[in-house]
Formats: C-alpha cells, sequence, structure tokens
C-alpha cells in the first residue's frame, strides 16, 4: 500500500530547530524547496498495487532521498545513514529531527519498483531539473562511449543460416501446415529441426562447399516461397533469413557460392537478437553486443544524458542526440578523435560550441612522414616539409590543391627515406576542410589543450559505473540484451 507523507510539520522539524546552521543555498536546499512542486505521492500510484496492505514509506519522500544519494554518489546504506544523522539531509527530505532515517532496504525495493514501471528516465529529468535550479550543473560536457557485449552466443555462417531456416520453417508451419510441407519439400536438406551442425567431413573442403551451397539455395527458396506471406511477424522472419544467408558469401565465379573471405560491415551475428553486431574498442580489443553513449556534467560530475545504439554506430553520430537531450545550453564539449572530424566541428562552431578534441591524424605509411609533420601555411599558400623546403599549393586540373616538391629537391634531401619513394618527389592534398583541421591538429601539443583534455576521464569513469557498478541508474539507457 502507498503511504502518505503527511502535511502536517512537526515543531522537531529540523529547518526549525536549526535552521540557522543549515546552508541557504546547494543542492539540498533546492531540493527541500521544490520538493513538493517536483513530485507528490501520488504520482506514484502506478508502482503499488492496491490500497490495502501496511502502508510504505512516502514515496515522495524516497524519490527525494534517491535524488540526493544519486547527486552524492553514496551507497544506499550511505544515504539510510545521513537521512538518520545529517541535518542537511533531513531539512531536505522533510524529517523531524527525531526520524530515525529511511532504511536502505526501502531504497532499493523503491528503485525496483521504478525501473519496472519504466520511470528512470522521469526520475532523472527530475534531477537534472533540480540540479539546474541549484546553480551546479554547468554548460560544459565530457562525452565518451564504450562497448556492452550482449547475452548471445556470436554464431558462425552454417549455424547462423540453418538456426534462421529452422526459425522461418518453424512460424511457417504455424500459420499454414500445408504451405509448410510443400515448402520442405523443395529443399535439398531435411534436417533443419535439428540442432547442432550437420554431420560431414568437416576436414573436407569439397564437403564444406556443397553444404554452403546448399543451405544458400534453400534459404533462396524458403524466401521466396514465403514471399507472398501478409503476416508482419513472419515477415521479419524471412528478411532476416535473407540477410544472413547473403552477408557471408560471394561468387565462386563457378556458379555457386562459397565464404568471403572478409567480415560484412553490418553483420548480423544472432539469429536470437538480431541488433546485436561486432564491435572494437581497438584493433585487438573486439566485442559482440551495442554501444553506450554517455554525456557527463565538467562541473557537477553529473550523467546528463545517454543512449544505447548498435556497436557499429559512429560515436560522433549519436553527438547531436546527446545534446538535444540537454537541459541546458552547451558552450563545450570535450572528447576523443572520433568526434574530432571536421563534419562535427562544423555543426557545433554553427551552435556555438567549443569542441576540446583532437583531429583524425593524417595517415602515412608505417616509417614515413604523415601530413601532420609538414607545415601547411594556407594564407601564404605554401607547405613546408620536414627538410625546410617550401612548396606552394596550386589548383590541378581536377580541382584539388596538391603541393608538390620537386623530384630532384626530395632525390638530393636526407630525409628522402622517411618521406617518399616516388620517383616524381612527394606530394601533400591540401583537402577543403584544411583550414579547419590543420590547426586542431596543432593544439593537440600544447599544454593548454592537455590540461582540458584530462577531462575527458569523467566520462570514461561514469560509462564504468554505469557498466558494471550502477546498471540500473535512472536515465542510463540500457540496450536488450536476449539470453541466447
Amino acid at each position: 500500500m502507498r503511504g502518505t507523507a503527511l502535511a502536517q510539520r512537526s515543531w522537531s522539524q529540523v529547518d526549525v530547530i536549526c535552521g540557522e546552521l543549515l546552508d541557504q543555498d546547494g543542492f539540498l536546499a533546492t531540493l527541500g524547496a521544490a520538493r513538493g512542486n517536483l513530485f507528490t505521492d501520488a504520482d506514484f500510484d502506478g508502482l503499488y498495487a492496491s490500497n490495502k496492505g501496511r502502508p510504505s514509506h512516502p514515496p515522495s519522500l524516497l524519490a527525494a532521498l534517491l535524488l540526493a544519494q544519486l547527486f552524492y554518489g553514496v551507497s544506499d546504506r550511505e544515504a539510510e545513514r545521513r537521512s538518520r544523522l545529517d541535518l542537511s539531509w533531513k531539512a531536505a527530505l522533510g524529517l523531524p529531527l527525531e526520524h530515525r532515517g529511511v532504511p536502505h532496504v526501502c531504497l532499493t525495493e523503491f528503485r525496483a519498483r521504478l525501473v519496472r514501471a519504466g520511470m528512470e528516465a522521469w526520475l532523472h529529468e527530475r534531477l537534472l531539473r533540480l540540479a539546474k535550479a541549484a546553480g551546479v550543473i554547468g554548460h560544459r560536457r565530457v562525452v565518451d562511449s564504450t562497448g556492452i557485449s550482449g547475452c548471445v552466443l556470436t554464431q558462425d555462417t552454417v549455424s547462423l543460416v540453418r538456426a534462421a531456416l529452422r526459425r522461418c520453417l518453424a512460424r511457417l508451419g504455424e500459420l499454414d501446415p500445408g504451405k509448410a510441407s510443400a515448402c520442405a519439400g523443395l529443399l535439398v536438406r531435411h534436417d533443419y529441426d535439428e540442432t547442432g551442425k550437420p554431420e560431414i567431413c568437416w576436414a573436407s573442403a569439397e564437403e564444406r562447399a556443397a553444404l554452403v551451397n546448399e543451405l544458400f539455395s534453400d534459404a533462396q527458396k524458403v524466401v521466396q516461397f514465403c514471399r507472398p506471406e501478409v503476416d508482419t511477424a513472419f515477415a521479419g522472419e524471412a528478411e532476416l533469413l535473407r540477410v544472413v544467408s547473403a552477408q557471408d558469401v560471394e561468387d565462386d565465379d563457378a556458379g555457386g557460392v562459397r565464404i568471403a573471405q572478409a567480415v560484412a560491415p553490418e553483420r548480423v551475428i544472432s539469429v536470437v537478437d538480431p541488433e546485436a553486431r561486432h564491435g572494437h574498442r581497438s584493433r585487438k580489443d573486439r566485442y559482440d553486443g551495442y554501444k553506450l553513449h554517455v554525456s557527463v556534467d565538467v562541473t557537477s560530475d553529473l550523467f546528463v544524458a545517454g543512449a544505447a545504439t548498435t556497436a557499429t554506430t559512429s560515436d560522433a553520430g549519436v553527438l547531436p542526440a546527446l545534446l538535444e537531450a540537454d537541459p541546458m545550453a552547451v558552450s563545450e564539449v570535450t572528447a576523443d578523435t572520433h568526434y574530432g572530424d571536421a563534419a562535427t566541428r562544423k555543426a557545433l562552431g554553427r551552435q556555438g560550441i567549443e569542441l576540446v578534441a583532437p583531429a583524425p591524424p593524417a595517415s602515412a605509411k608505417k616509417g614515413f612522414f604523415s601530413k601532420d609533420a609538414f607545415d601547411i601555411d594556407l594564407e601564404v599558400g605554401t607547405v613546408t616539409c620536414p627538410a625546410g623546403q617550401v612548396a606552394t599549393i596550386p589548383i590541378t586540373k581536377a580541382g584539388r590543391r596538391r603541393a608538390r616538391f620537386a623530384a630532384s629537391t626530395c632525390q638530393a634531401c636526407p630525409l628522402a627515406a622517411q618521406c617518399t619513394k616516388r620517383a616524381g618527389g612527394r606530394t601533400i592534398d591540401v583537402n577543403s576542410d584544411e583550414a579547419l583541421l590543420a590547426p586542431a591538429r596543432k593544439a593537440r601539443w600544447t599544454k593548454d589543450f592537455r590540461q582540458r583534455y584530462r577531462q575527458r576521464a569523467q566520462a570514461e569513469r561514469k560509462n564504468a559505473q554505469l557498466k558494471y557498478r550502477h546498471p540500473k541508474l535512472p536515465g542510463a539507457a540500457r540496450p536488450r540484451q536476449t539470453p541466447g
């Protein structure tokens, strides 16, 4: 049964007895002043099954305590202790001096009720509104992303196609057993109701190739046979079969198909959770699942906005959504190289937002100078190489701006072995965004940039908290994870 906060104030209210000892501003003072306006007990009626039974602690009190706990980042037991002993917390929660505090188990149960009711984002919005009113949230943000492994078993091509065929045939059997029987009669293989891989000689390249072609042929037949179906749920199963049967194969130039020696950019890795994808934090650090993006306030270290996407989603592509969900007008964003491209810099510049992020480094062959080693002066229209030689930047016939160093100059240069092997000398392409990216590449080596860039650790720490310590924090967008 839902409890109700008493409207009548007690003579032993903390602000009555010890008001002169309390801070008159800050988050707790703002929470105490706004508590009745932010939410009421009636806002949480959906969390309680009936009006029978022993009344709970008033949900407005529990919600206020949860907001204070989230803002100060304390444990449930510490929140209980402060609600019992800390005068500032008692005043913010509207508790009388003699109140023994809210038991931590009640806070845990209330949080679980919020999660089951899908009210995490609602409460998070109240937290940000409070922080804004208290003046503790600023206009600077740190953004970052992290990979989240999905709860699915990544399947190889054979297992994936067989599982998709099995699901399609089972669904067709539910809709129309007659059509399912007719479809099964067209197939080369008739073992799709069996789990596991077919019993073939896996050491034989010929038998493996024959199996792949049989699976691909059967998949095409099932998709074609089921195309007239209008059932939307089955259409999804057929589309999934079409995707997984084609994503890993290529033409073998002999009228059949073979396993491609490459990974499709958006490869489906499981028919149990088709949204999971291959992801990578680096070339060696790979995972299968999703990606979590967060935006953190620099001043208060509060989690401001988040989004869960497929693992292949670009970091910069999610940034507009994070900024749109922000309750404040953002003036600065600190991020890593994945957000430092020219398009992102232009978009933020149009909004008056400063981007503190390294520009993507110029690529170069191993052991050779990259374009970053050359001094490009766009005002004068020259490029100076590491050896001090200067070349102009004319416009080519194709409309490109390219600086070309003379072949004789490069051949006589003592640094030629680190610069180019071209007989015609080194060339430097100057793209249309050079005026934007060149200063950003230089700025990353300055002391001021390095000091500001250290703030990025706040987002990394918040990612770790959301990922490992607090999987149910309000506002944390957790991807759907399906057992596989």
